[in-house]
């Protein structure tokens, strides 16, 4: 027993030493880098944030709180790339936000992960909504993907092409465009050009653009449509539409859209029919 307690006193001990050389270091780091304790409890703070996105990234934390979903926002896209005008007056398509990130990651080459895009999705659309959705962002972000495409950049401009269907449209709360594209009769493509210097001209799109099938290739059905440009011309975002007979029973189709930004051909290819996640058939039920 005596050897019981001279090990446990040993071990009291080893650990209050530990403890007290720790402190000692911390007091030590706080005298000589820090002239107040509020930006010491900052550093502090910041070092712990760091630590949990770690733990989630590797998938040892399941959810962030609220104060550590700011912190990858802000580390990701605020301090990184924009401040808060870019936000505020930021001009969306309809895929809002997922689009943005995911061009943010793949074009622009910003360290986001998996992970922490979906964190910054999900903040953006609580801090700055777009539409309105009553689908679970899983979901949407499946859609989205299903009806997606972009070249990522050819010369300096780069292109998202979005194949506007019925789901895509209800999954972003956007029902009353259904009618207005007039799905039922035309199979609809918004189609966006960026560029971050310089500017985008526009471009007769009826001219440019074809839709190639199984069946064949087909000229788009007049007129286009500007949605919308920004004022500094760095993007513009119009749709263009075809007859629903250039699809029908096809098993593939593909956009083609030719020399803007000096690309000879942009291709776009969608696999028929769109294969959407389990969870829409479900909801629609």
């Amino acid at each position: 027993m005596k050897i019981i307690g001279k090990i446990f006193k040993w071990a009291i001990f080893s650990l209050m030493l530990v403890v007290a050389l720790a402190a000692g270091a911390v007091g030590l780091v706080y005298s000589m880098f820090y002239t107040s304790r509020d930006e010491f409890a900052a550093d502090i703070q910041a070092y712990t944030q760091a630590a949990h996105l770690e733990l989630f990234n590797r998938g040892y934390m399941k959810e962030l709180s609220s104060e550590d979903v700011r912190y990858v926002y802000q580390k990701r896209c605020f301090r990184q790339c924009h401040g808060e005008a870019a936000m505020i007056t930021a001009i969306l398509s309809p895929s809002g936000w997922i689009q943005v990130v995911e061009r943010m990651r793949m074009k622009e080459k910003v360290e986001i992960s998996g992970r922490e895009a979906d964190v910054i999705i999900r903040y953006l659309e609580d801090k700055y909504p777009t539409t309105k959705s009553g689908y679970p962002y899983e979901v949407r972000k499946q859609i989205h993907n299903a009806v997606w495409r972009n070249d990522m950049g050819q010369g300096d401009i780069y292109c998202d092409v979005i194949y506007v269907t019925n789901e895509y449209l209800k999954s972003i709360g956007a029902e009353h465009l259904i009618d207005e594209y007039q799905i039922k009769d035309y199979d609809v493509f918004i189609v966006s050009f960026t560029v971050h210097e310089g500017e985008v001209d526009t471009v007769d799109l009826d001219k440019i653009a074809h839709l190639k099938t199984s069946a064949g290739v087909f000229p788009t059905a007049p007129p286009w449509r500007l949605r919308f440009q920004t004022a500094d011309k760095h993007h513009y975002e119009a749709d263009i539409r075809f007859a629903k007979s250039a699809s029908a029973g096809a098993k593939w189709m593909e956009l083609s859209v030719s020399g803007v930004g000096g690309a000879k051909d942009r291709v776009y290819r969608w696999e028929l029919p769109i294969e959407y996640p389990a969870e829409l058939a479900m909801e629609e039920k």
